[in-house]
């Protein structure tokens, strides 16, 4: 697989950073079946997307959200860490809040049915000056990056990985890797929150449902 290098760019009141970091496809989590199509998204410079083309968008007025998984870049699923599920379900439940007021939920594949699948795969803190990205995979998300002299404060990071598919025949839709930085850590000293990672989770919950609808719309 030829190897993807992305810039992070990270910007708003609360999504905010200034780290170049870099993802390689080592980082993936196989999550979803083919990375090699994926570019930079025009609108926003810190995510990797695909769009299959010639798609009807408009014919597809239901969506069905499957659970959210957590995958380790291994490809094992992680269901042990309490944070993580709550993470998990946190987004599912954002997910399902957004994309209704656009769409009709539904628990059944059918005809004009897109399937929502969605994985976290890493969640972590590090600092906004490490330099070519220490990656830090979802299985270390309670230790963080360690700084000796302790006086700057760490960001949240976390990153999903998306695929939209037909529901009925499978075909691929889209596709979609994000990395976003959060707000930093009050407390150096403590673990990753659950508030600490709604943010991001509702950034990304409302981006879908706003990406979805322009491209049902776009045509009209």
């Amino acid at each position: 697989m030829k190897k993807i290098i992305l810039s992070l760019l990270v910007s708003g009141a609360l999504l905010t950073g200034c780290a170049s970091n870099k993802i390689t496809e080592e980082n993936y989590s196989g999550f979803l079946n083919d990375y090699s199509n994926l570019k930079p998204d025009k609108q926003d410079p810190g995510r990797l997307g695909y769009l299959e083309p010639n798609v009807d968008w408009q014919q597809y007025n239901s969506i069905m959200i499957d659970k959210v998984v957590v995958i380790t870049p291994d490809g094992q699923q992680k269901t042990d860490s309490k944070l993580l599920v709550a993470i998990a379900d946190k987004y599912q439940e954002l997910l399902k809040q957004k994309l209704s007021k656009n769409f009709n939920l539904v628990d059944n594949a059918g005809a004009g049915t897109i399937r929502f699948q969605a994985a976290i795969t890493s969640v972590f803190t590090s600092y906004d000056d490490m330099k070519g990205y220490q990656y830090i995979p979802v299985a270390a998300v309670f230790t963080g990056a360690k700084r000796a002299s302790g006086a700057e404060q760490q960001r949240i990071r976390v990153m999903t990985e998306v695929k939209l598919l037909d529901s009925v025949d499978g075909q691929l839709l889209g596709q979609t890797v994000d990395l976003k930085s959060g707000k930093n850590k009050q407390d150096k000293n403590s673990g990753i929150l659950l508030a600490d990672v709604v943010p991001i989770l509702e950034l990304w919950a409302q981006s879908a449902s706003d990406i979805l609808l322009r491209l049902k719309t776009k045509f009209k």
